[in-house]
């Protein structure tokens, strides 16, 4: 189960990519994922309140790219 887990993950950094486009990508990734909330690391507070707004958008998105309701929400971290 670890490694589907893993799989999945790499599927949603490689699905977050496609979802915010390739303005955003390079200030933001998708890290990791937990009962439904994707952990996202942004560059900064501002970008994270956009994303933040965004996030119906954005979630719906990601599910529409996993092919199912894998993310209910998102979660903001600085980007390290």
């Amino acid at each position: 189960m670890g490694v589907r887990h893993e799989v999945r993950e790499v599927q949603l950094r490689d699905a977050f990519i496609a979802v915010v486009g390739p303005a955003l990508a390079p200030l933001c990734r998708a890290i990791s994922i937990e009962k439904g909330v994707l952990l996202v690391a942004t560059k900064n507070s501002a970008l994270a309140h956009q994303l933040q707004m965004e996030m119906p958008t954005i979630v719906a998105g990601l599910n529409r790219e996993m092919g199912g309701e894998h993310v209910k929400r998102l979660r903001f971290t600085a980007l390290g």
